[in-house]
């Protein structure tokens, strides 16, 4: 077994190219594509911003009008004054061409200034693109604010003192309402990407190397060669899965530490994450990772034991990848606490538990169910490898 183990481990250590394609080249390739993703949404955030936004007004008031140009909003206002017109606007909105329309009743200043109590209250009509982000961001700053801010210009010109009439306000003057653990909200952020990142990162890699381990060697001829040597074939397979999972284990760790210290830089200087991990949780991430490394490895090389060649082990392997995936993507997404039951779900499990140490809310018991179901299908999967090696019928598909 420590033949073996060697032997796998060499094969990989002594490729430089090997090295970097293993350990790096994921790794460095993911966090490419979240600064890619994050800087196209900051381009993108920082476009809506600059935009200046193409308003219809129809029947818009002189008060509105000198409002809008004492609030400076980067607005260009057409006005409409057929039914045709307001018909074109409408086509233009809809087709991404015009971000806001706005629809004054007639005479609207007079109306404000003569209104008598038991009178209808003008309505102000806004129309607006929301499949549009620019149409969006207009509906937000100006029909959502902006007339909010001229009503209570309007409503302070009628009555005076508004304070007459304002019953209580809402953190005008308090800022410290934000309450909460910094240490905790960081983690929860990164417990919502890493691991799913890193669930999936891990067995990718391991899917690579797993496959070229047993049936890469099949392909070969090289399995059938050390099968007839007087090695036991479970000294073979145990020497195959923990040199796999010590590979694994490397990576994971490498994953978890580069895309923990790139994540809050990715996501700017004000992301506001400041996440410091305490030794306990070092502890248990890395002894959780070597579990997961363990079985994910086991339900790879025993994948790849029924198949003939790489070609067809990547096709065998291919639906756990992607239940794999999807169960991450399901933890990325989940915000009530997990029960005790739900630690006992195999994979589910370990992506809970990842999330759960980041933020401290796991337990020892759900992190030992955890562990113990994880550490328990390894090893039953690595008795049926076994199983698998010693068939003529098997090994020699």
């Amino acid at each position: 077994m420590k033949t073996i183990y060697k032997k796998e481990l060499a094969r990989i250590f002594k490729d430089k190219k090997m090295i970097f394609s293993v350990f790096f080249l994921p790794v460095l390739l993911m966090v490419g594509i979240m600064a890619l993703v994050g800087s196209l949404s900051k381009s993108e955030m920082e476009k809506i911003q600059e935009h200046k936004s193409i308003v219809y007004m129809i029947n818009q008031p002189d008060s509105f009008a000198q409002f809008m140009e004492a609030a400076d909003f980067n607005i260009s206002v057409k006005d409409i004054a057929t039914d045709a017109e307001f018909e074109n606007a409408k086509t233009k909105l809809r087709d991404g061409d015009a971000d806001l329309i706005i629809e004054f009743p007639d005479n609207f200043d007079q109306v404000i200034a003569s209104y008598q109590e038991g009178q209808d209250v003008p309505q102000i009509k806004t129309y607006y693109n929301p499949s549009e982000d620019y149409s969006s961001s207009a509906y937000e700053t100006i029909s959502t604010q902006g007339l909010e801010a001229y009503r209570q210009i309007l409503l302070s010109q009628r009555i005076g003192d508004l304070n007459g009439i304002q019953i209580f306000t809402v953190n005008t003057d308090n800022p410290d309402m934000v309450v909460q653990d910094d240490q905790k909200a960081s983690g929860k952020a990164l417990g919502m990407m890493l691991p799913y990142f890193i669930t999936i990162l891990l067995f990718a890699g391991a899917m690579g190397l797993g496959v070229d381990m047993v049936a890469g060697e099949k392909e070969r001829g090289t399995m059938a060669s050390l099968l007839v040597t007087q090695v036991k074939r479970k000294s073979i397979v145990l020497g195959k899965v923990f040199a796999l999972m010590t590979l694994s284990g490397i990576s994971s760790v490498i994953y978890i530490v580069v895309m923990g210290v790139s994540f809050p830089k990715i996501l700017g200087g004000d992301s506001g994450l400041n996440f410091e991990v305490t030794v306990e949780q070092i502890v248990m991430i890395g002894v959780l990772l070597v579990a997961i490394a363990f079985l994910y490895s086991s339900i790879i090389v025993l994948i790849s034991v029924f198949a003939k060649d790489t070609k067809e082990a990547s096709t065998y392997i291919t639906p756990a990848y992607m239940v794999v995936l999807v169960i991450g993507l399901m933890t990325m997404f989940t915000t009530k606490d997990a029960g005790t039951m739900e630690y006992m779900i195999p994979f589910y499990n370990t992506a809970l538990a990842l999330k759960g140490i980041l933020v401290n809310e796991v337990t020892m018991a759900q992190y030992g169910i955890t562990l113990g179901v994880t550490l328990v299908l390894g090893a039953v999967l690595t008795v049926a490898i076994a199983k698998a090696f010693e068939s003529e019928k098997v090994m020699n598909m």
